[in-house]
C-alpha cells in the first residue's frame, strides 16, 4: 500500500502544474484586484501555487525583453519538507515557459521529470537534494543548466489540493490528442474535445500506460493543459467583472515569494493578451542515458538554442 500512495502522490502532482500555470497568465489581474479592493492579504485559504522571483533583474516597467519562468508541480504537500518526511517534494513535472513580449507569445518546453542534469541527478531531485532543502533556487539552476537559459521566475504547486481548484475556475476545456484507457489512472477518455472536472483532470494529466513512449506524452499532455486552461480562462471570463472575480479566487490561494505587485501586474498583463492558438508546447527531445536517466538528444541542443535566442521556436520538431 505504501508504494500505490506514494504513487498516487506524485501522480497527484501531475495535474497541479496547469492550473498552476494559470497564475503565471492572470498575474496582472491578481495584482490590480488587490491594488482595486483594497490589498487584500494574499494566500488566505489552502496555499494552491507559489510564485517566487529567483532572479535578480527587475523590470521597473512592462517587460520588453523575452524571459522565462519555470513551472514545477511537486509532491510536497507542505512548504516545510521536514513535515513530509515520506514525500519530500520531488519536482515531477517540470515546464519551461519562454514569453516574447514583442511577439505577444510564448513557448513551452516540456521535460521529462528523469532528465539528466549537473552531476548526473535527475532534474526532479535538485529541489531537494541541496544543502538548503526545498530550495526553488537549486532546482532553477539545474534547470536553467539544461535548457540554457536564465529563469526569472518558478510557479510552483505545494498543496495537492488541485481537483478542488480546477472545480472551482469552472473545469478545464480540453482538445484530447488521443484515446486513453488506462485503469491505473482513471483515464479512460475518447480522442476530442472534452470538458474536464478537477478528477477528470487528473485523471488526463496522470495517464502514461495508455501511450508508448509513456511519461514523454504525459509531460506534453501536461502542457496542454497549461495553454488550455488559459484558453478556458479568457474563453468564459470574458467581463471585468468575471475577471476580478476569478482573479480574487486564485488571490486567496496564492503565496508570494519575492514578487512585487507592479512585477506581477506587468507580467500578468502581458500574458493575458497572448493567443492560446500560437503558444508552441514541445516536449525536450530525450534518449536513454545511464541508468534510468534521460539524456538531451542533438535535436533538444538544436532546440534549445533556438529557444534561447529569443523565447519563440521558429519551427517544432
Amino acid at each position: 500500500m505504501t508504494g500505490h500512495r506514494s504513487s498516487r502522490r506524485r501522480a497527484l502532482t501531475l495535474l497541479v502544474v496547469g492550473p498552476l500555470a494559470c497564475g503565471l497568465f492572470v498575474a496582472g489581474g491578481i495584482a490590480a484586484t488587490w491594488l482595486a479592493l483594497g490589498r487584500p492579504a494574499p494566500a488566505r485559504g489552502a496555499v494552491w501555487f507559489e510564485v517566487a522571483k529567483v532572479g535578480t533583474a527587475r523590470n521597473p516597467g512592462a517587460p520588453q525583453q523575452p524571459f522565462f519562468a519555470l513551472v514545477l508541480g511537486t509532491g510536497a504537500r507542505s512548504d516545510d519538507p521536514a513535515q513530509s518526511p515520506d514525500d519530500p517534494g520531488l519536482a515531477d513535472a517540470i515546464h519551461v515557459i519562454g514569453v516574447n513580449p514583442a511577439l505577444k507569445t510564448a513557448t513551452l518546453i516540456d521535460i521529462p521529470r528523469d532528465t539528466e542534469g549537473p552531476g548526473g541527478n535527475k532534474l526532479n531531485s535538485y529541489i531537494v537534494n541541496n544543502p538548503g532543502g526545498n530550495d526553488l533556487r537549486a532546482e532553477a539552476d539545474a534547470v536553467s543548466s539544461v535548457v540554457g537559459v536564465p529563469i526569472t521566475w518558478v510557479i510552483r504547486a505545494n498543496f495537492p489540493n488541485f481537483q478542488q481548484m480546477v472545480d472551482e475556475i469552472g473545469g478545464i476545456d480540453v482538445n484530447i490528442p488521443t484515446a486513453m484507457d488506462d485503469d491505473f489512472s482513471g483515464a479512460h477518455f475518447a480522442a476530442g474535445p472534452a470538458h474536464l472536472n478537477g478528477e477528470q483532470a487528473l485523471q488526463f494529466s496522470r495517464d502514461r500506460h495508455s501511450f508508448p513512449n509513456g511519461d514523454l506524452s504525459r509531460s506534453s499532455n501536461q502542457g496542454l493543459l497549461i495553454v488550455s486552461a488559459l484558453q478556458t480562462l479568457q474563453q468564459k471570463h470574458p467581463s471585468a467583472g468575471d475577471t476580478v472575480r476569478l482573479i480574487a479566487t486564485l488571490g486567496r490561494h496564492t503565496k508570494l515569494d519575492g514578487v512585487g505587485i507592479s512585477d506581477l501586474f506587468h507580467m500578468g498583463s502581458l500574458a493575458l493578451t497572448f493567443d492560446p492558438a500560437k503558444i508552441k508546447n514541445v516536449v525536450l527531445p530525450v534518449t536513454d542515458g545511464s541508468g534510468s536517466n534521460l539524456v538531451k538528444t542533438a535535436a533538444a541542443n538544436a532546440l534549445l538554442a533556438d529557444f534561447a535566442d529569443d523565447a519563440v521556436l521558429q519551427a517544432t520538431p
